[in-house]
């Protein structure tokens, strides 16, 4: 096996390795990574983890041998649930949730041996392009489940993002009335594509008069703000209305910026402020989500590396994390 393990210091080191894994795992090929914030955050040494760590939860993968007690044939293909203990609990009760790429190695690689647990194979109807975003999808479900939007309400998104965007669609799908706001151009566009009908570009429209306006004045029911350096989080309480729910949403807790806001409004407005980070609990339910193609994927990959190449892509997104809206690698 070849794997790429970070330093810490923005180099990787290419190590060969045996395959020293458990008889009872599955050894499968990688096939398409999705490096996320947190990946980045390893390759240049931003978190207190040790060191040296393979990045990457984001993967799917192709079964290397046949396990027929598994009802795995060689050549299947797989998504990899992320989570180290996926099944969210233990002998004491809820886990802290451990995510491969950042707890242990994760799957920047060309092959691996995982338990079974972790891999789940592909509805035929879903393709890989698409599968790769299991993880966001069970992330924005679980925002979903948070708010509990009803028929009609308005949900202002904060943030252009895949999370996001895939958040709009579904919100559209429970009937609910997304209004996604970025300065991102490129996520406008997105949004507007899957049907989004609301869209405020931030770097040239006020935005609280403009969902004013949409809302007839009384603001949105629900707020969800992804925590991310490029987004401006005041827009999370002054677009709510009194008593709405207020979400501040990551793919994953261990890189959320530091973020000043003025919590007045959470007061005053009688705000409900939840987190939301990690889509453990809805892993599964993401994977019937995608089965039944109510989400669209189209336009998502803008940039494709090989896995040789993967330090050049890493280099390139620690200049600039939001270079591409999103990169992935083919191995």
């Amino acid at each position: 096996m070849k794997l790429y393990s970070a330093n810490g210091n923005k180099v990787f080191n290419v190590v060969e390795q045996e395959n020293t894994a458990p008889e009872d795992f599955i050894k499968l090929k990688i096939s398409l990574l999705h490096p996320t914030l947190a990946d980045l955050s390893v390759f240049e040494g931003k978190l207190d983890i040790g060191y040296p760590r393979v990045p990457c939860r984001l993967a799917t993968a192709v079964v290397s041998e046949d396990r027929p007690e598994y009802g795995l044939k060689l050549g299947s293909r797989v998504l990899l649930n992320p989570y180290v203990n996926p099944n969210g609990y233990d002998d004491e009760g809820y886990t802290d949730v451990e995510v491969y790429g950042i707890h242990k190695d994760g799957f920047l690689r060309d092959f691996v041996s995982m338990p079974i647990d972790n891999v789940i194979p592909f509805p035929e109807e879903v393709k890989e392009d698409e599968a790769i975003f299991a993880d966001i999808v069970a992330v924005a479900l679980r925002i979903i489940n948070e708010i509990k939007p009803e028929k009609g309400d308005y949900i202002a998104l904060i943030g252009g993002s895949l999370l996001m965007n895939i958040t709009a669609q579904l919100a559209l799908y429970y009937q609910a009335i997304p209004i996604v706001i970025t300065a991102d151009k490129r996520f406008l566009r997105l949004a507007e594509e899957v049907g989004v009908y609301y869209t405020v570009d931030e770097s040239v429209e006020d935005v609280n008069k403009k969902v004013f306006s949409i809302t007839g004045g009384r603001m949105a029911d629900h707020t969800v703000q992804h925590a991310l350096e490029n987004v401006t989080p005041k827009f999370t309480y002054s677009l709510a209305s009194r008593g709405a729910d207020c979400i501040i949403a990551a793919l994953n807790s261990v890189c959320i910026p530091r973020q000043e806001v003025d919590i007045g409004m959470v007061a005053s407005k009688n705000l409900t402020v939840k987190g939301v980070s990690g889509g453990i609990d809805e892993f599964n339910s993401a994977i019937n989500v995608l089965a039944q193609k109510i989400l669209s994927f189209d336009g998502f990959i803008d940039k494709t590396m090989p896995l040789s190449e993967a330090k050049e892509l890493f280099d390139e997104l620690s200049r600039d994390y939001f270079r591409y809206q999103c990169a992935v690698i083919r191995v």
